[in-house]
């Protein structure tokens, strides 16, 4: 009968190993935001022709249609898409937006104006990819 060997001991710290992995997962919030705001960039990097006044007021000639991403004139909007991560104790949580005034009206539409959304056609497009960056290297931890 053989001598069984002295056990392998495994020593698993799991605050240690929960920090390792909020990091990897905060990292893969960052690019997963990153991915989104350039894909939302794309979407709204659509141009018209445009007329200037003498007062150097500027409209456009072509403007979106109702349920269409808005058209630009001055990349003002494209221009102002950022991000943010928020490490929370329970959650991380990625943002990608604008804080102009004007991104809420084209998303979500007003009482004059029927909504040309940008950011939740361009999140639920591209879901699984958002799911794939966030979830990349957790297994390897």
């Amino acid at each position: 009968m053989a001598r069984p060997r002295k056990g392998i001991r495994i020593k698993i710290h799991p605050l240690r190993l929960l920090r390792k992995s909020g990091d990897q997962l905060e990292k893969n919030m960052m690019v997963a935001t990153i991915f989104v705001r350039d894909k939302v960039k794309k979407k709204l990097n659509r141009g018209q022709p445009t007329r200037t006044f003498q007062s150097g007021s500027i409209i456009g000639l072509d403007p979106s249609s109702p349920g269409e991403p808005p058209k630009k004139i001055t990349a003002q909007l494209q221009n102002s898409i950022r991000t943010k991560v928020i490490r929370r104790p329970r959650a991380i949580i990625g943002l990608v937006g604008t804080n102009l005034k004007k991104g809420r009206w084209l998303e979500f539409g007003t009482s004059k104006m029927k909504p040309r959304p940008y950011l939740r056609p361009t999140l639920s497009e591209n879901r699984r990819k958002i799911g794939r960056v966030v979830a990349r290297g957790i297994r390897a931890l």
